[in-house]
């Protein structure tokens, strides 16, 4: 039976958008059967033992992605909440545990240098709604705060932006928001209501094994006006 990486994932994140916790510990300790490095994965499933309250197991796995990734904000949050033997709350609606999860084909995580001068990483809270400026070839990203929005940095990766762009041309729903950071490096998710990004990027980490299993990709057009 072949194993699909991003129908598993899709199907932990639904799982964990429906609070269904044993659900999200099954599948995403499947997945890292698998890809054992996935630290995407590990957060899943680290987020899940929290919320059945087993602490250790918990602690253990945040560790091991911060021994990988060190600024992760969200481990960095999540371990702390383990270590204190806290279960997370959010409020009724779940949107900002929703707007961290990653989706195949569907979001892009992309590093953004901070421009403004008295704005940094430790200022902006993980899962924080940020606004975008779309041009040809660059992304305004902004903050918004009391009505006003501030620039904090220009995307100009070549393959964001085109793909941004495309969703704009065919009306696609955009949502950007901050993820992690420190200083003035900073991670930001933009996530779209189409499949404008191919399904492998959100699993690409240079420590994972490549070529163990095949894996799907979503078919893409560009818009004659991409050009």
């Amino acid at each position: 039976m072949q194993f699909s990486l991003s129908v598993m994932t899709k199907k932990a994140i639904d799982a964990a958008l429906k609070s269904n916790w044993k659900k999200v510990i099954e599948i995403n300790s499947q997945i890292l059967n698998q890809y054992p490095n996935n630290l995407d994965t590990k957060i899943r499933l680290g987020r899940a033992l929290i919320q059945t309250k087993k602490f250790s197991r918990a602690k253990k796995i945040f560790k091991e992605v911060l021994k990988e990734d060190p600024i992760n904000s969200i481990a960095k949050k999540n371990l702390e909440l383990a270590k204190d033997g806290k279960v997370e709350r959010t409020s009724g609606s779940g949107l900002k545990t929703k707007a961290l999860l990653k989706e195949p084909g569907t979001t892009q995580e992309i590093r953004l240098d901070i421009l403004a001068g008295r704005i940094t990483a430790d200022k902006l809270d993980p899962g924080e709604d940020l606004s975008i400026k779309i041009k040809k070839k660059s992304i305004d990203v902004y903050r918004n705060l009391k009505g006003n929005k501030s620039l904090i940095g220009t995307i100009e990766n070549d393959y964001v932006v085109k793909r941004v762009n495309v969703a704009c041309n065919k009306k696609g729903k955009l949502n950007v928001t901050f993820t992690r950071g420190r200083e003035k490096e900073i991670y930001i998710l933009i996530k779209c209501g189409l499949p404008i990004f191919k399904a492998d990027k959100i699993d690409v980490r240079p420590y994972l094994k490549k070529g163990t299993i095949e894996e799907p990709e979503i078919e893409m057009e560009d818009s004659p006006e991409d050009e």
